[in-house]
């Protein structure tokens, strides 16, 4: 852990999960890993109700605008510290939390936390349920994350809710963390594909996302606001006349996450279709192994019945 890129995030709401709190950091640059440490302290002088968390950047300045602007907002009922973190305190991908997230979306505005939670509730061991909002609006953000002890009640709701009505939106329902989960079954046609399989269509060097069967009146705006929350935008190349257009990120992971979370999201009336888009190659490539091309840089034979014709 460095101490230039990591920072301490305290006072935070025990219904903080770590896809929310790298959806909340994630703007101020980009994230390289996150964790939240529960306390389970007790006596007269501590609060139960909260835990802390660090947050590992890729760039030391995006650590330090974080704790510029971040600290002391409020999320959810606390308002947050935020700090360097000090030297002796880790961050490691091993002591991930043990509970198994699974990302809700396309949700209704109409839904709450309480929806979500009897929702899902049903599936055994739910621990909590959020619906992520705007921090100025207070509006639903159309997305959440559900929280379970175990895997295979997290696997039961993914399998049986994805597609389901909840109030007057079908959902979309699948890991948030994907590369925490390489044993998810493959999906029924029409749902999403899991990360890996989506991480493993193109080489690392394509961080451009094909967006189609969009709405003539589709805006850069229109795309920007979904987007913005998996990493950078580079550029957008939007083709609304013909319906579709090209999202370039700031790397293969995230253009990658991209797909899988919003695969399907409605776009003015329409749903999306996502798949790769074509980036020029690096005059020094020569094939990444770890991604399904040999070393002269030609794919294996593989099925891509998801994507789209886009003809």
């Amino acid at each position: 852990m460095s101490s230039t890129t990591t920072i301490y995030v305290g006072n935070l709401d025990q219904r903080v999960t770590d896809p929310m709190l790298l959806e909340y950091f994630s703007p101020m640059g980009t994230v390289s890993n996150t964790k939240i440490v529960a306390m389970h302290r007790n006596g007269p002088f501590v609060s139960p109700s909260v835990n802390y968390g660090f947050v590992e950047y890729v760039e030391p300045q995006a650590a330090d605008r974080a704790i510029q602007e971040l600290n002391g907002c409020k999320v959810l009922d606390y308002e947050i510290k935020v700090n360097w973190a000090q030297q002796g305190q880790q961050l490691t991908k091993e002591e991930a939390p043990s509970h198994y997230q699974i990302f809700i979306g396309d949700l209704a505005p109409e839904i709450t936390d309480d929806v979500l939670t009897q929702a899902f509730g049903v599936f055994g061991t739910m621990v909590n349920a959020h619906v992520m909002r705007d921090t100025m609006s207070g509006n639903s953000r159309g997305f959440g994350f559900v929280a379970f002890r175990e895997k295979a009640d997290a696997d039961q709701a993914i399998a049986s809710m994805n597609g389901e009505l909840l109030g007057s939106r079908n959902i979309r329902v699948n890991w948030a963390t994907q590369k925490s989960q390489s044993d998810t079954p493959p999906p029924r046609p029409g749902q999403q594909l899991p990360y890996e399989t989506v991480l493993q269509q193109t080489p690392n060097y394509v961080t451009s996302v094909y967006v189609g069967n969009l709405p003539p009146n589709t805006t850069d705006n229109d795309l920007l606001q979904p987007f913005q929350r998996f990493g950078f935008i580079q550029e957008i190349k939007l083709q609304s006349d013909r319906g579709f257009a090209f999202v370039k990120l700031d790397n293969h992971a995230n253009a990658a996450n991209s797909i899988v979370h919003l695969q399907g999201m409605n776009i003015n009336g329409r749903e999306a279709k996502l798949s790769w888009g074509k980036d020029r190659a690096p005059s020094n490539f020569s094939g990444y192994n770890n991604n399904g091309y040999n070393n002269g840089g030609q794919q294996r034979p593989q099925s891509n019945n998801w994507r789209q014709d886009r003809n």
